[in-house]
């Protein structure tokens, strides 16, 4: 016999078993989200009700069926996290552009309000010019909200950065390649540089007037040291009580486990309605 023929015999006979090739699991989808950064189907900011004095003057149906509202909208379009000082390119439908959309890159400046009436605010300087727009969040002309970069600062209302010294803080290219975000198992970074404003003559507001201050914008540097003290000296006179106002300062720890249990049961009847329409249909 030859023994090529013997060696190949001799192979298929062998008792060698070969391992199975390992499956690689990953362990993210395990780990639960950090504090504040949830599943936008159960949490985000403007699921928050405005406050109200006495609280059972709250219309509790009328919060319950705008989130159900929310929780629709975004079924129908992505909407990413993002926050105050975060990229974004919101394109939305306009039957006067090219193609029936136009589409806009900016800073987002602040995001206010409640359900469908939250809104935010988009900032680029194109040819040294400021160009701002506010979008609604939930508008159904909205098409796509895309994020580029996820920031987060300490201040959540960023308009000081229109009389910021250097503008390119806010210059976005429009074609911006988007950045992977940290993922949601992950604590985001704040950042907590600090802007240089223009000449105070400029101003558009008064920022060291308001309280709290805004931590981001560098102004000591407008006045002398004098000055801050007569002007802290002043707002403590006039304005202390503010930080001890309970109405200015609005604790969501109660509330947002009762949120995030009634976002659960919106989910389930927001499914259970759209498969009877299927069925129906």
């Amino acid at each position: 016999m030859n023994m090529s023929l013997l060696r190949v015999i001799r192979r298929l006979q062998s008792s060698f078993v070969a391992p199975q090739r390992p499956t690689l699991i990953s362990t993210d989808a395990e780990k639960p989200n950090v504090e504040g950064r949830e599943d936008a189907n159960l949490f985000s900011f403007e699921y928050i009700p405005p406050q109200v004095q006495p609280e059972w003057h709250r219309n509790k149906l009328k919060y319950r069926l705008e989130r159900m509202d929310c929780l629709r909208r975004r079924q129908a379009i992505d909407i990413p996290e993002f926050y105050p000082g975060s990229i974004l390119a919101v394109t939305v439908a306009d039957n006067y552009a090219p193609g029936k959309s136009m589409r806009f890159a900016g800073r987002c400046l602040y995001k206010d309000g409640f359900g469908l009436g939250c809104k935010f605010v988009l900032r680029n300087v194109i040819d040294n010019e400021g160009v701002e727009k506010m979008y609604h969040l939930f508008a159904p002309y909205i098409q796509k909200v895309e994020l580029l970069r996820l920031e987060k600062w300490i201040d959540t209302d960023l308009r000081f950065l229109r009389d910021a010294a250097d503008q390119s803080i806010c210059e976005i290219d429009p074609n911006m390649q988007a950045e992977s975000p940290l993922p949601k198992t992950e604590e985001l970074p704040v950042y907590k540089g600090k802007i240089r404003l223009r000449e105070i003559a400029m101003w558009e507001f008064l920022y060291h007037k308001q309280w709290p201050r805004p931590y981001n914008a560098y102004l000591e540097e407008h006045f002398i040291e004098e000055e801050l003290i007569e002007r802290e000296k002043i707002h403590w006179q006039t304005q202390s009580h503010l930080k001890y106002d309970i109405c200015k300062h609005y604790d969501v720890t109660k509330i947002k486990a009762e949120i995030m249990d009634e976002m659960k049961d919106n989910r389930h009847r927001v499914d259970v309605a759209d498969k009877k329409i299927t069925a129906d249909a």
